[in-house]
């Protein structure tokens, strides 16, 4: 691990003269659920074994093969995972890690067809806003015995653990966490300023704040929508947290995504577009908004904690924006995201599951860990990390520690683990969202096609 320490002390320094860029989660996400970095073309590491496959028992001398997706790639995310790699095979010298770099709008895509196929890699990323999608397909490996067996196993954070057994409606653990996010309002701190301006503390406060900050005739915006890809799981954080309650689903097994309350915040929020946001928002993913942001066209975005990188590059250093919480709701609710996991899981066409788990366990051990969260700017899951400098010196890291130890704090959880949850979103609720916004469609049509959606998914879920 000296190498990757080394390495990462580079990327560091040249962070602020040269510019260091990291990923998003997982739409974030991410997530969410895009949780993440700015989607690459598909990238590759070339196997060393001949044909690169894996080998149940590789002869003496050769080495094992195990195939990895990475499903949200981008040049830095990249450069990280080909020195944890590096790493890992200098200490496991019988393993090669066969790497392909996924872009995240495509990623489940590729796993859908993947699985359809029988063609699936050894060990995958996903991503929490469709890792239920996956899981659900019944070709993921549960890890539950090799997790109980694996000796660093109570240094991975419990409730992490907890958020990936809810995946799968048996409890089974079929993704190991390796990254956790927390959903951030990132502001311009300059424009703020000379506004005359804080970050704002209440949803109330923002709205304001994206009209006082838009200022046309000079491409100015006071805030950027995310209308594109994975614009339905950020759209959801939005409305729960301006609701300023955990409960998606109330006693009887209906949503209450639809309720006047939400209706009235879809109106206002959506209703931004166009005059006080850019108007190619209505088909913009992370990478636009991000860009939006970075340029300084829009004073506020929200993603998660890894889009650090990219504002890093962007301002020439880590002055000029600052990372802040969702606005408190007017019950005095501040709601947090807690289900902002990326992590790997396995597949059944895996023929060396020890080889795999090796490779799956290495990247949730503290050195590999530490190394890549402080590289995306997201937060380890080894809780042995937790003590590391790094951790300390970072405001958006603080940001997160300082908001999810609140009194006042709720975390709730998306509809992610319904096995349809994905399929809803890319096919209707996005260019739902989108018909709104050209006004072709209410925010009480939405959401009541959103409610339709999610109480049939639950049913089922609950069903079976």
């Amino acid at each position: 691990m000296k190498k990757m320490r080394k390495a990462l002390a580079c990327t560091l320094t040249a962070s602020v003269v040269l510019s260091l860029a990291a990923c998003g989660s997982s739409e974030q996400g991410g997530s969410s659920s895009d949780t993440t970095q700015a989607a690459a073309g598909e990238t590759t590491k070339a196997a060393e074994t001949e044909g690169g496959q894996a080998q149940a028992e590789a002869p003496s001398g050769e080495k094992v093969t195990v195939t990895f997706w990475d499903e949200n790639a981008g040049d830095e995310r990249t450069e990280y995972y080909m020195q944890i790699i590096e790493d890992f095979e200098a200490e496991n010298p019988d393993i090669h890690i066969e790497y392909l770099g996924l872009s995240s709008g495509d990623a489940l895509s590729k796993y859908q067809t993947a699985i359809a196929a029988g063609e699936t890699p050894d060990v995958g990323g996903l991503n929490n806003s469709w890792a239920a999608t996956v899981i659900g397909q019944e070709h993921c490996v549960a890890f539950d015995d090799m997790f109980a067996a694996w000796e660093d196993s109570g240094n991975i954070e419990e409730g992490y653990m907890e958020m990936c057994r809810t995946y799968h409606k048996d409890g089974k653990i079929y993704m190991m966490p390796t990254s956790a996010n927390f959903m951030t309002l990132w502001i311009n701190d300059t424009m703020f300023a000379d506004a005359g301006l804080e970050a704002p503390k209440t949803w109330d406060e923002f709205f304001e704040d994206v009209e006082k900050l838009t200022d046309k005739d000079n491409g100015q915006y006071g805030y950027t929508i995310r209308g594109g890809s994975a614009s339905p799981a950020v759209l959801i954080d939005f409305i729960y947290s301006y609701l300023g309650t955990n409960e998606v689903f109330d006693a009887n097994g209906k949503t209450t995504i639809n309720c006047d309350e939400a209706v009235s915040f879809l109106e206002r929020y959506l209703g931004l577009y166009g005059e006080y946001t850019p108007e190619s928002d209505i088909t913009a993913g992370y990478k636009e908004i991000s860009a939006n942001f970075d340029s300084g066209v829009s004073a506020m975005f929200t993603h998660n904690l890894g889009s650090y990188g990219s504002h890093v590059t962007a301002f020439g250093g880590t002055e000029g924006f600052s990372a802040h919480p969702y606005p408190t709701a007017d019950n005095g609710k501040y709601v947090n995201y807690g289900g902002a996991l990326t992590g790997l899981c396995m597949f059944d066409t895996c023929e060396n599951q020890e080889a795999a788990w090796r490779w799956i366990t290495y990247m949730c051990g503290h050195d590999a860990n530490s190394y890549w969260n402080e590289s995306i700017g997201q937060l380890p899951v080894n809780k042995s990390c937790y003590e590391d400098e790094w951790m300390k010196d970072k405001q958006h890291i603080q940001c997160a520690i300082e908001t999810t130890s609140m009194d006042n704090c709720i975390t709730y959880t998306s509809p992610s683990y319904l096995p349809e949850w994905g399929t809803i979103n890319s096919t209707y609720i996005e260019p739902g969202i989108q018909s709104v916004m050209s006004g072709d469609m209410t925010a009480k049509e939405l959401l009541d096609m959103w409610a339709e959606y999610l109480n049939e998914a639950y049913a089922n879920y609950m069903a079976n």
